[in-house]
């Protein structure tokens, strides 16, 4: 039986329960642990192409290279920002899966799985991509007229008198359209793989249609749900890594009690691998930024050495992390996608909820009956 969905911000207040759910932050949780091994790979591809020793890059930056290098070769400052546009692309899948899941429970369909969900992202993809470079092609081309234009300029005194004619019409209304189709391109990171879980078709056309008819004609309504989903985000991953804090508390007390100091020191050692002091660490350990309000893994990084056990441990704990990311990955995306349901009732009078699921599942435990032709 479907909910009703209250078409109002109450709608956007229900998302971090709604995105309580293993199926959401599984499928999200994969994606980004995707956009990191990827951005991983690309990061050390790029500093070895540089000329810079494995053996050095791993002593320095182990797992976690964050940040962006200082290349002396210029294709390797491009091969790493391919990794970021490669991890940002998974981001943008990630919020896709869980919105779909979303879409699915507003039409009736509570047995739409995550696998279902990673299945329909893969077929997606392609529609997501195509709608990104749209946007980039057409600011690209946008550009290339603006280095005609400048050309134009060094034509002697003509150049400088067409300048000073045709800037307002045309040159100055074509940029500031291209300066709003270049922050609905940031928007679109966010906004366009939750219309696109909307659409029950593969159209690029109509997902950038319906994004630029989001950013005109209900641009308030969206930054507010936005915005009002990224706090509850936060607050509702800081509830859940709080708990996680307790829980690895709570484990390593209990296995410390039989296990004996080894456990602390593989504890430790675990921890002395992660980069617990990195900005991404506090932003999820404190209640919101600027806020001293929280806790730290500060004191569990010390002793210990680098055995296999603890590398495994290690790795345990990252993968926790992802899931506290993924989980706020789906309050955004769930959040986003009931906002988006109620932005295309008031724009468009269309009910997403009144639509039929992407799957039909027949109800096979309660078959039709049917009369026997022969008689008995």
């Amino acid at each position: 039986m479907k909910e009703p969905l209250p078409h109002d911000f109450r709608a956007v207040l229900a998302a971090p329960g709604k995105a309580l759910a293993l199926k959401k932050i599984f499928a999200s949780s994969c994606y980004l642990l995707l956009g990191y091994l990827l951005y991983l790979f690309f990061t050390y591809l790029a500093l070895l192409f540089d000329g810079v020793g494995f053996g050095y890059i791993w002593q320095s930056y182990g797992m976690f290279p964050i940040k962006i290098f200082a290349f002396d070769a210029w294709a390797a400052l491009v091969i790493q920002l391919a990794g970021v546009g490669l991890a940002l692309l998974c981001v943008s899948l990630s919020l896709l899966a869980g919105a779909v899941i979303s879409f699915e429970h507003l039409r009736g369909d509570f047995f739409f799985s995550a696998v279902d969900a990673i299945r329909f992202t893969i077929q997606r993809t392609p529609t997501l991509l195509l709608g990104f470079l749209s946007l980039g092609v057409f600011m690209g081309f946008i550009y290339l007229l603006g280095l005609v234009a400048g050309l134009v300029t060094r034509l002697p005194v003509i150049g400088e008198l067409l300048l000073g004619v045709f800037y307002i019409i045309p040159i100055f209304i074509t940029l500031v359209f291209t300066v709003f189709i270049g922050f609905v391109a940031v928007v679109s990171i966010i906004l366009l793989p939750v219309i696109v879980a909307a659409q029950k078709r593969k159209e690029v056309f109509d997902s950038l249609l319906q994004l630029f008819s989001v950013m005109i004609k209900e641009p308030i309504r969206f930054f507010w749900y936005l915005a009002a989903s990224a706090v509850l985000a936060k607050a509702a991953t800081f509830a859940m890594a709080y708990l996680f804090y307790r829980t690895l508390q709570a484990s390593r007390l209990i296995l410390s009690t039989s296990g004996g100091r080894n456990i602390e020191w593989l504890f430790n050692s675990a921890f002395g691998m992660l980069p617990m002091d990195s900005p991404v660490v506090k932003f999820v350990t404190t209640l919101f930024p600027g806020v001293a309000f929280g806790f730290d893994f500060g004191r569990w990084g010390y002793g210990g050495g680098r055995s296999l056990g603890a590398t495994l441990l290690a790795v345990s704990f990252f993968l926790l992390f992802i899931v506290l990311l993924g989980y706020m990955i789906s309050v955004i995306s769930t959040g986003l996608a009931h906002g988006y349901a109620v932005i295309r009732r008031m724009k468009d009078d269309y009910l997403i909820a009144e639509e039929t699921p992407l799957v039909s599942r027949e109800d096979y435990a309660n078959p039709p009956l049917h009369e026997d032709d022969e008689a008995s």
